[in-house]
């Protein structure tokens, strides 16, 4: 009975030892992620915070401003000009992501045939880089070899080229349209998967109680929906508002402020006007902005995943 005892003890007291060997090695293993994601990440956004409070231009020296920046951001007009901008855009390109991909979605997830041809093709713009995004509807958009306005002229609905980026509303639609369509092949990829998750078997007790299609998808298909739904438009609402290769390469904000938007307005302040100060105060707004969006959205997502 003793040298069980013994025995116990000795277990005991070599396994905590045993099981933090593993800890630590995996600790070791993360130690360089972890130092990374602080030196590209952690660092800079403080640095941007330290900023915001500095009068600092570029070719000239800085000092301690106070709330001088914050205030410039409020009072501003082109910057509510921005502000304003920047949620059309984000609200807007996020919905026509949201239509589009939830349409392409379900028609995938039908018994069509012919449809399989399909998956290759709507994940090919989620493939491409936005630079080379951008430049595809720089040449689409083109006033005198667009493909947009040869399309239109070839069918007679219109009688000559027109220049889509030339005014403030056709341009910011112009712009949506093109970041909408970057979009919509994550959504379909996230409601796709939602689809295929499913049971069958709702749909087909449905179908025994006399339900139609468009009962089943208000019913059983949108509900369960909810959760991939709420992933998809919270991402793609967070891409959107920091949106700004679509919106350099095809109008620089223009024209005017037609299109200027808070990531571009960021740009422009602290590299065109070298005003680092008051840039690094309207980003951190701008990540304030973001932050209280996907809260806000998480939180009614949650509530809505309780009522069910």
């Amino acid at each position: 009975m003793r040298r069980t005892e013994i025995r116990h003890e000795r277990s005991e007291a070599i396994t905590p030892s045993a099981h933090s060997r593993p800890d630590f090695f995996l600790r070791t293993l993360n130690a360089p992620a972890i130092i990374l994601v602080i030196a590209f990440s952690v660092v800079p956004l403080f640095y941007v915070g330290y900023l915001s409070f500095q009068d600092m231009r570029i070719g000239m020296g800085g000092g301690f401003a106070g709330l001088d920046n914050y205030r410039f951001v409020l009072e501003d007009a082109s910057v509510i000009k921005a502000f304003t901008n920047t949620l059309y855009f984000a609200a807007l390109s996020v919905a026509l992501a949201t239509f589009i991909g939830l349409g392409i979605a379900l028609l995938l997830h039908s018994d069509i045939p012919g449809v399989g041809w399909l998956v290759s093709a709507v994940v090919l713009p989620w493939a491409v880089p936005e630079i080379v995004n951008a430049l595809i509807w720089q040449w689409i958009y083109n006033p005198n070899y667009g493909a947009l306005n040869g399309i239109l002229y070839s069918l007679g609905i219109f009688a000559d080229y027109r220049a889509w980026l030339s005014s403030p509303l056709s341009a910011m639609h112009a712009v949506i349209f093109a970041y909408a369509w970057k979009l919509v092949p994550f959504v379909i990829i996230i409601l796709y998967a939602g689809l295929t998750a499913i049971p069958t078997e709702q749909y087909e007790s449905a179908e025994i109680d006399g339900a139609g299609d468009w009962a089943q998808f208000r019913y059983i298909t949108l509900p369960l929906l909810a959760a991939p739904l709420g992933v998809a438009v919270m991402f793609c609402m967070v891409w959107a508002m920091r949106a700004f290769d679509i919106v350099y390469l095809l109008t620089r904000g223009g024209p005017g402020d037609g299109t200027m938007v808070l990531s571009y307005f960021v740009f422009s302040k602290a590299f065109e006007f070298g005003d680092m100060g008051a840039a690094a105060a309207v980003a951190c707004l701008l990540a304030l902005l973001t932050f209280a969006l996907t809260a806000l959205y998480m939180r009614a997502l949650r509530g809505a995943g309780a009522k069910q």
